[in-house]
């Protein structure tokens, strides 16, 4: 698999929001087969999303191994997207006082029901970040076969779920023990989580601005 590709699926994975919904869903009944059926739909979507991203990336011919200089224009926006979103999550939050107040016991409410649970792996990730698709463009980018380009995609989708994956795992073999680790986890991600996402964007961004401008014909 492309080094680049291996690097942003690390970056482009971590995502404290499906972490937070494994914890939600490792409450109640039933939580093995709703946190499995969750983390389906969610690997579903990444990579419907990821060969979709991919014929279209070959199709158009936006790759540096056939149109170097709108292959490198691609790069630059997406490196532009993440410095952006870095400095957008780098804004002072509001949060209102009563925030949270009855949204905790409706949306456990809701996790109770395995469509809805279905329903949250898919909205979790219907929509790419920045850095998948800069990750999915450099695969197209490696000039390999199809197969090998299928097979790098799995590799990337499963590096980009395993802050989900992870989780599942560990609650399908010794979810009492793991709820307890899950949940410290949870929340040096909510004091923590922000920051280390827009370090990893603004890392990601600034390569790529670097790496696209580099592409440019002199």
């Amino acid at each position: 698999m492309p080094a680049q590709a291996f690097s942003l699926a690390l970056a482009g994975s971590i995502y404290p929001p499906a972490f937070a919904a494994v914890i939600a869903l490792a409450r109640g009944r039933d939580v093995r087969p709703r946190i499995v059926l969750m983390v389906t739909a969610a690997m579903l979507t990444v990579l419907v999303t990821g060969v979709a991203l991919l014929l279209l990336f070959n199709e158009l011919g936006l790759t540096g191994s056939h149109r170097p200089t709108p292959g490198a224009i691609v790069d630059i926006a997406i490196g532009v997207a993440l410095l952006l979103l870095a400095w957008w999550l780098g804004r002072p939050r509001r949060r209102s006082p009563h925030a949270g107040e009855g949204a905790s016991s409706r949306s456990e409410r809701y996790l109770h029901s395995r469509p809805l649970v279905f329903a949250l792996g898919f909205v979790l990730y219907v929509l790419p970040s920045p850095i998948y698709l800069a990750a999915i463009k450099s695969i197209a980018d490696s000039g390999s076969s199809s197969a090998h380009e299928m097979l790098y995609l799995v590799l990337v989708v499963v590096l980009m779920l395993w802050m989900i994956e992870l989780p599942m795992l560990m609650l399908l073999a010794f979810p009492e023990r793991a709820t307890a680790v899950l949940v410290g986890l949870n929340s040096w991600f909510e004091r923590h989580g922000r920051q280390l996402a827009r370090a990893l964007a603004a890392a990601a961004g600034v390569y790529l601005l670097v790496s696209g401008l580099a592409k440019l014909p002199g």
